[in-house]
């Protein structure tokens, strides 16, 4: 019955939303980069964030509370995790390549231009293959003129999940999180091909090389 589902899912986004704070709470958090994209946003200039689709959990945290934007699928799966994202103050746009893409590209363009919204972009998408960046955020970023921050997390103390797509990353408490901001890429206007492809590459390259920037965090031994 539809009331019942919704009151699973209420339980279950609460319950979600109070997990992740009480472990993020035990964890000491350091943030880095975040003077350019500062530097940016005095300027006024849209900005598109992406990230792995594993790293979406601290993502949504360090995001919290500022009217972000984050893309995500209309799959049931989706539901739970914009449930949860709208727990941490934000507002989700609902789509992906293989359902409702178009007008989910259509309403990010605008909340960039526009609205000057954080729009949070996992590169990989909601099913992957793991690491490697869909056409979605380079396109955003040519129609829109957005700079594209790259960010990553790692933690001192994490749980991978093994067997999902992507090696979910959950971190547990009483550890440290780095959290990076990456280096603003620019894509043209123009895009062939080659260029599309170009520019996909480039973001894996930013997004790996931030990645391993951020697991320099010393683990206990």
């Amino acid at each position: 019955m539809a009331w019942l589902k919704k009151t699973r899912l209420l339980l279950v986004k609460k319950s979600a939303w109070a997990l992740i704070e009480a472990v993020i709470c035990c964890n000491r958090v350091t943030v880095s980069g975040g003077e350019a994209v500062a530097a940016l946003k005095k300027e006024n200039l849209p900005l598109v964030y992406i990230f792995w689709h594993r790293h979406i959990l601290f993502v949504m945290h360090q995001f919290r509370n500022i009217g972000a934007r984050p893309l995500i699928s209309l799959s049931s799966d989706g539901e739970l995790v914009a449930a949860v994202a709208g727990e941490f103050g934000m507002s989700p746009i609902r789509g992906s390549s293989s359902k409702g893409g178009a007008r989910a590209f259509l309403h990010m363009a605008r909340c960039v231009q526009q609205e000057r919204a954080e729009v949070l972009i996992t590169a990989d998408g909601p099913k992957g293959p793991a690491g490697k960046v869909k056409e979605g955020a380079v396109q955003l970023a040519a129609k829109t003129g957005a700079c594209v921050i790259p960010v990553s997390w790692s933690a001192s103390r994490v749980k991978v999940l093994e067997k999902s797509w992507d090696r979910f990353m959950i971190p547990l408490p009483f550890g440290r999180i780095r959290f990076a901001y990456g280096e603003p890429l620019r894509v043209g206007p123009e895009l062939s091909p080659a260029g599309l492809q170009q520019a996909m590459n480039m973001m894996a390259e930013k997004l790996d090389a931030l990645q391993r920037q951020v697991q320099a965090v010393d683990r206990p031994a």
